[in-house]
């Protein structure tokens, strides 16, 4: 998935007991790896974004079954929506641990 406008963003720094803080690099993005999954049992649609940890959740419960038989276009528009007017911002808090759910 196309990016209109590279993203730039720092991830987190990964700090682990007994050594030094570790300075991570900026990462510029101008693609998104995204792998769609559609569970109509749960009536859910999640976006999974390469190299991030959280699920982006595209649609769940009413707005699964408002958004009916969405294209790969829908799916996107979706994706750029939620990331909102602050894509970095979005995209490192998909960095976080397991669990931890955005959208």
């Amino acid at each position: 998935m196309l990016l209109a406008n590279p993203v730039t963003f720092t991830p987190p720094a990964v700090v682990r007991p007994g050594t030094n803080d570790h300075v991570p690099t900026p990462v510029t993005l101008t693609e998104l790896d995204v792998t769609i999954v559609d569970n109509s049992k749960k009536k859910s649609v999640i976006a999974l974004i390469a190299f991030f940890r959280a699920p982006l959740v595209l649609w769940e419960g009413e707005s699964y079954t408002a958004a009916g038989d969405y294209t790969q276009a829908a799916a996107e528009a979706r994706v750029l929506e939620l990331l909102g007017a602050d894509p970095a911002a979005a995209l490192v808090a998909l960095l976080a641990f397991p669990g931890h759910r955005v959208g």
